[in-house]
């Protein structure tokens, strides 16, 4: 592959979070959901874990419904791999803003782990995963 493809898969793949901060931010579930593969998996702290897209759906949309109403996302790359011509992991560091926050709250600063696949030449969320920075004292 190219330096010149490699910069592109970078761009498109940098879009991911943005993408998910726009849907976030818009307390759109489909549009989150849209952003994982058909079979992704989504693990976050506590005993979630959801698989496929209809799952992630039905959590994001309980979740603006109650104690995501209102909220927003943020996060910013740290780290990005490629680990074929398909398939990359991204490292992020953010959190959930609150309503009115515009710093994440140590308590909900997280690391997330997104395992990237390509399908029809878009780069879904195959994988997704995080934990928090900051552990309850």
């Amino acid at each position: 592959m190219t330096d010149m493809n490699r910069d592109k898969d970078r761009a498109a793949i940098a879009e991911v979070p943005e993408r998910m901060m726009a849907a976030w931010a818009a307390q759109d579930a489909a549009a989150v959901a849209a952003l994982f593969t058909e079979d992704a998996t989504m693990i976050l702290p506590g005993d979630v874990y959801k698989k496929g897209r209809a799952e992630v759906k039905g959590f994001m949309d309980f979740g603006y419904a109650g104690p995501f109403k209102g909220t927003r996302v943020v996060g910013a790359p740290k780290d990005l791999r490629f680990m074929g011509a398909d398939t990359a992991v991204l490292i992020t560091q953010g959190g959930v803003l609150a309503p009115g926050e515009t710093t994440v709250a140590p308590e909900r600063e997280i690391r997330a782990t997104w395992v990237l696949a390509r399908q029809d030449g878009q780069w879904f969320i195959a994988a997704y995963q995080n934990s928090p920075v900051n552990l309850p004292s």
